[in-house]
């Protein structure tokens, strides 16, 4: 009787423990989104990485924690001009946002973007990305501000001018609207263009349409938006590299997560920044071989003409400081960090804006 009394007590002891575990595990239903379609690096890697990986690193880190994806991409929930409501209002729980569209909210993100003809790389631009995000609390804090969480930069090369007719001097692009979204605009200042905001979804009927004659467009971004077959006409020249966006998660969601799942996604986080460097960098290569099998004629505007149009910009970046300080931020110490990082690197701009 005694050894039958163990036997019920152990098993007893076996389900209540089991049913302990079971009860400790939660499934969490997340929604990954975003305004682009995953044909480019930056989504295509929320698709391809960051929902796959997310449930293999948490069971390998033996969290009895899973997590149930929802995807919506391609402006399912939202348009370019809304990702950062998008995750702050929580439409998506994870994805990524824009600052590129975001030069009132979130000025400081925007840094590149008013210190233009700096840099081409997406490794520089993603190092020191990372580099202010470490030693400058209050980039973190504008997040906060909009009810999110940053887990990592998304960075791009260079940009390249699209346009129906070739482009061989500043000079020519006179007159002509050119899509160039957000403060990008400002890149054309001076130069006798018109800058019409927008985003790549739109590109390719606005040109189509002749609602813009051409597009300054990010190298990586060309051939998976077919932009090539309505403006033929690339023209690379040293406009420089950029900070575009993040990839976060919304703070209200963040909260609920134990503490092994934000540790998951923390560092989920850094190696998609990293990877869509490499990923968009690669992509760009390939590409641009591909267009020029297609019809494409690829052109690099002249050292010389590079600077006349670099020196053409009125002084975006000291106008982007003095606004930006009225707010209360940092601007001109984000600056500086941001040149600095670009000359540390042995990156040689076209112009000192922080001089």
């Amino acid at each position: 009787m005694k050894f039958l009394k163990y036997i019920i007590l152990t098993l007893m002891a076996i389900v209540m423990s089991v049913n302990l575990q079971t009860a400790s595990a939660k499934e969490f239903k997340l929604t990954m989104s975003s305004s682009h379609p995953p044909v480019v690096p930056w989504v295509a890697l929320l698709k391809n990485f960051v929902v796959p990986e997310s449930n293999k690193r948490l069971k390998a880190m033996g969290s009895k924690h899973t997590i149930k994806w929802t995807e919506a991409y391609a402006g399912t929930l939202y348009n370019f001009k809304n990702t950062l409501e998008g995750i702050q209002d929580g439409l998506g729980d994870v994805g990524w946002v824009g600052t590129l569209w975001e030069p009132n909210k979130m000025p400081l993100s925007n840094v590149t973007y008013f210190a233009p003809f700096a840099e081409e790389s997406a490794f520089v631009m993603r190092d020191i990305a990372e580099d202010m995000y470490k030693t400058m609390p209050v980039f973190k804090k504008q997040w906060t501000k909009y009810n999110q969480v940053y887990l990592g930069a998304t960075t791009g090369g260079g940009y390249v001018l699209m346009t129906k007719k070739p482009i061989k001097s500043v000079a020519d692009v006179k007159g002509l609207k050119i899509y160039s979204p957000g403060a990008v605009a400002r890149w054309v200042d001076g130069t006798g263009a018109i800058g019409v905001n927008g985003g790549l979804p739109v590109y390719y009927n606005g040109m189509k349409t002749g609602v813009t004659d051409g597009a300054i467009v990010p190298n990586s971004a060309v051939l998976p938006f077919k932009l090539h077959e309505v403006a033929p006409y690339i023209t690379e020249l040293k406009l420089g590299g950029s900070i575009f966006g993040a990839l976060t998660i919304n703070l209200d969601k963040w909260k609920t997560f134990p503490p092994e799942m934000k540790e998951m996604f923390i560092k989920l986080g850094q190696e998609y920044s990293k990877k869509n460097a490499e990923l968009g960098t690669a992509s760009a290569k390939k590409h641009f071989k591909i267009m020029a099998t297609k019809g494409a004629k690829i052109s690099r505007l002249s050292p010389a003409e590079e600077k006349k149009w670099a020196q053409m910009v009125p002084d975006i970046a000291g106008q982007w400081v003095a606004n930006t300080k009225k707010k209360g931020l940092p601007a001109d110490k984000v600056l500086k960090a941001y040149m600095d990082g670009v000359r540390k690197r042995g990156g040689t701009p076209l112009r000192d804006w922080d001089k």
